[in-house]
């Protein structure tokens, strides 16, 4: 009988430790276990998709059609995955000012979305036609590709042409 109650007390004193441990130590485990790290940091300008180097601007019977090539890349070589869409902008170039000093801004004229992310084969060339013009005007275009978290290319290359119905 005198070890039997040898036990309790041992095990009356080994309980605090326990909880001490268990409240002071284990939270500690658990989250350094999963610090979510990935992999190397990437510096943001290195996170942003290649720019579009093949812009080209027709003049067609129904509109200006703008065609360019999906970028595959971001800036320090990996694989885009989350590309979303194209930002399309418009410089409106009259032919007669009027004002022959002022500068011209672009403008957003639309955004082309990509609705291919998740399969396997990849459009690679996008045509956008833009028919919203006027006679006897020229037109300057960009084209800025767009990840899903907002961020976006560097500017691509300009394409002009007129319009003369």
């Amino acid at each position: 009988m005198t070890q039997g109650k040898r036990k309790k007390v041992k095990d009356k004193s080994i309980q605090p430790c326990l909880l001490l441990f268990a409240f002071c130590f284990l939270p500690f485990a658990f989250s350094s276990a999963a610090c979510g790290r990935k992999g190397d940091p990437r510096a943001p300008e290195l996170a942003i998709p290649e720019a579009i180097r093949d812009l080209k601007a027709e003049a067609g019977e129904k509109g200006i059609v703008l065609t360019w090539s999906r970028p595959l890349h971001f800036a320090d070589g990996k694989e885009i995955r989350d590309l979303v869409g194209f930002i399309v902008l418009r410089q409106d170039l009259p032919q007669k000012p009027a004002c022959p000093d002022c500068p011209v801004p672009y403008r957003e004229r639309i955004t082309v979305d990509v609705e291919d992310q998740g399969r396997f084969i990849k459009k690679k060339k996008f045509r956008f036609m833009d028919q919203e013009l006027q006679s006897q005007t020229a037109y300057r275009y960009r084209v800025f590709a767009q990840l899903a978290d907002g961020t976006l290319s560097g500017r691509s290359n300009e394409a002009e042409a007129s319009w003369r119905p």
